[in-house]
């Protein structure tokens, strides 16, 4: 009797995952739910905590457990992910050290003139020092990004 195995294309996960998406980068010393409900109030947003969305990473015979926040728009088809970028001294995406969080945005009803008014938004949130949008293609480490 021969045994099948599957084997999972990471490649086409990783691009089925990032299709129609959005990631910015936020630099903030506030803590995760501090600076998300500076978010709420001043964009209208609805962040909330999700535990089963949370990521959990393995270094060094440790577990290190990052926080993702969410909320969906109500009138279209669009979810917003709020991911906490370091916990203690490890970083989820470990190229991108001076960014604390990210924000992903995942539907195709945003273009590029709304994610660039969202950004500028997100500028005057009083907790947040640097916003930047970031371009998936050159992140090495976007798989931990996958829930």
């Amino acid at each position: 009797m021969s045994i099948l195995k599957l084997k999972l294309d990471q490649e086409q996960l990783v691009e089925d995952f990032f299709e129609n998406t959005h990631l910015i980068g936020i630099a903030s010393t506030a803590r995760d739910y501090q600076l998300c409900w500076q978010i709420n109030r001043q964009l209208y947003t609805n962040f909330r905590v999700n535990n089963l969305l949370e990521i959990t990473l393995s270094k060094k015979n440790r577990s290190f457990h990052f926080t993702v926040m969410e909320f969906h728009e109500p009138t279209n088809s669009v979810s917003h992910y709020f991911y906490n970028n370091h916990c203690q001294a490890e970083f989820l995406l470990p190229e991108l050290k001076n960014i604390h969080f990210l924000w992903m945005i995942k539907g195709d009803y945003y273009q590029a003139d709304d994610v660039k008014k969202l950004l500028e938004q997100l500028r005057v949130v009083p907790l947040v020092q640097l916003v930047s949008l970031l371009d998936t293609r050159e992140i090495k480490n976007k798989m931990n990004l996958i829930f």
